[in-house]
């Protein structure tokens, strides 16, 4: 019973202490996980053009790029158009103001369409991983992903006797007031996201564990990169994005260009027989910025087990698979994450409140009680 008691107190305090950021995680996300549908939203004429005959060279778009903004530097072609509507998305750094943000291009004349720094994708990013609080914000993040992680462990101790009745349909309760609504709420979301917030939460944690090495995270000491200026590339790039379509059989997604003078090029691609759970990033080629000679082959089958389960809590963690249907899964199970947390505050409040009548009644029933002297005495 002690154990019982301690767990479902751990329970409750990692739900409550951590609650409103949690509460964060799972708002926040709801919405990101549509990444291409709002930047699309909110910036078309960014993202689509109308298709020409065909598209130009991506020397000559790289080249037409860096003549028209020569205050910005280049860092990749992020996502290469899939589609003849779709513009190349660059990844850029802009020292005059020290921001990273993207740049679009039409793929048919090589003209630059805009820049992006604080879309409204980019806003509710930061707000998920960091609260717009910086490096501080991104350390809470992590302790208050540790809190989830636990919160998910102990809710599973606390609820065991009922998974099998939910997982079932098998659950009857109550739903006469407030009270018995959030309880049985909180009872069935819990088990049936308990898989889906476990993953999102390691996951999480995973990608935001580098913040526990405090003096490295909180340094202000800027990178090299951000410093100076990337060197142009003296290689033909179509030539590189063609033997990496012969390497892996497959499509492009990525071309990195190199941030240093002794920096490669990096172009990542997808096989035919690739898996979905390691996403667009496991595979890629490496080439001598020089003279563009191949360094590094790097496969998927090259992955070691840590790495493939990096990739694979990756991918889990964005939802950027398995297209629309899978997003507006993972949105509302997201919101469901969002009604937990509240109706797990409820809770809470219930308890408390139940605790003050009790102590009330009880301080009453002393009260009359209490023994009564007569004067006499």
């Amino acid at each position: 019973m002690k154990l019982a008691r301690r767990i479902f107190a751990l329970h409750s305090w990692s739900g409550l202490i951590a609650g409103l950021f949690i509460l964060v995680f799972f708002l926040t996300g709801s919405v990101i996980v549509f990444r291409e549908e709002l930047n699309l939203w909110e910036h078309p004429h960014l993202l689509r053009v109308e298709p020409k005959n065909q598209r130009l060279p991506y020397q000559t778009i790289y080249e037409r790029v860096r003549d028209q903004v020569t205050d910005t530097y280049l860092y990749s072609f992020r996502n290469l158009p899939r589609t003849p509507e779709e513009t190349i998305e660059m990844r850029i750094y802009e020292p005059s103001t020290k921001r990273y943000g993207l740049l679009y291009v039409n793929p048919y004349n090589g003209q630059v369409l805009g820049k992006t720094f604080d879309s409204l994708y980019d806003i509710l990013l930061t707000i998920h991983y960091q609260f717009y609080l910086g490096k501080f914000g991104e350390f809470l993040a992590t302790l208050f992903a540790l809190a989830l992680i636990g919160s998910v462990l102990t809710g599973l101790y606390v609820y065991r006797k009922s998974l099998v009745k939910v997982l079932l349909f098998q659950f009857s309760g109550r739903w006469t007031n407030w009270r018995t609504i959030s309880s049985n709420l909180h009872r069935i979301l819990g088990v049936w996201g308990l898989l889906f917030n476990l993953v999102l939460a390691l996951s999480g944690f995973w990608m935001l564990k580098y913040t526990l090495d405090v003096q490295t995270h909180f340094s202000n000491k800027p990178s090299v990169e951000e410093t100076q200026a990337p060197p142009a590339i003296m290689v033909n790039l179509d030539n590189l994005v063609q033997q990496t379509q012969t390497l892996f059989g497959g499509r492009v997604n990525n071309v990195s260009f190199p941030r240093q003078k002794d920096g490669i090029i990096q172009v990542y691609a997808t096989s035919p027989s690739q898996s979905w759970l390691y996403g667009d990033y496991s595979s890629y080629a490496e080439f001598d910025q020089q003279t563009g000679a191949v360094k590094t082959v790097f496969r998927e089958s090259d992955l070691s087990k840590l790495e493939r389960f990096e990739y694979a809590l990756y991918t889990l963690h964005f939802g950027q698979y398995g297209g629309l249907p899978i997003k507006i899964l993972y949105a509302f199970l997201s919101l469901s994450g969002a009604v937990l947390t509240v109706t797990g505050f409820l809770l809470w409040f219930r308890r408390i409140r139940f605790r003050k009548q009790v102590a009330l009644v009880s301080a009453s029933e002393k009260g009359r009680l209490r023994p009564v002297y007569s004067v006499k005495s």
